[in-house]
């Protein structure tokens, strides 16, 4: 049992770098992106267009990729003052009750996520043709992420594992 959890963690830091790794080289990208932009329009004075549709696109990407694989629960925006304020086991179980009830408001949205997607396959950029259908496509596997990171940690808070989110 030991050797299989110690493989799984291995393989969870694996991900976690790699994914820590993605995000920098798209900020990177973004960045340089940026830097282009404001040099051609500024200093050339000669605006590349395609700069500003790539920025938009990484900006979105970077964004939810980051969201969804790398921030703990405890980095993003929440009122617990109520909950940090009640009993350690009942805390838990509130803090699980609502992970379970976001997980599966999450993924309720997918039906909708599926119908704007269709919609979104018919546009394209208007100066590098890019197909919005494949920016979006991701709105889905972020929706999965954040649902099974929430059962996850709704599990684990259940079990009495982790409480810092």
């Amino acid at each position: 049992m030991d050797n299989t959890r110690t493989t799984l963690l291995r393989w969870r830091d694996w991900l976690v770098r790699l994914c820590e790794w993605l995000s920098a080289i798209m900020f990177a990208t973004l960045f340089l992106t940026f830097v282009a932009q404001v040099f051609w329009r500024y200093v050339l004075r000669d605006p590349l267009v395609w700069t500003l549709e790539v920025s938009g696109i990484l900006f979105v990407t970077l964004s939810l990729f980051t969201a969804a694989t790398q921030m703990s629960l405890r980095e993003h925006v929440a009122l617990d003052l109520v909950v940090e304020a009640l009993p350690k086991t009942l805390s838990a179980w509130l803090k699980a009750f609502s992970l379970l009830l976001f997980a599966g408001v999450m993924l309720l949205s997918i039906p909708d996520t599926i119908r704007v997607l269709e919609w979104m396959y018919r546009e394209r950029t208007f100066a590098i043709k890019f197909n919005l259908g494949h920016l979006f496509v991701l709105m889905i596997a972020f929706v999965l992420i954040y649902a099974i990171r929430a059962i996850v940690d709704a599990i684990r808070l259940l079990r009495g594992q982790r409480d810092d989110g």
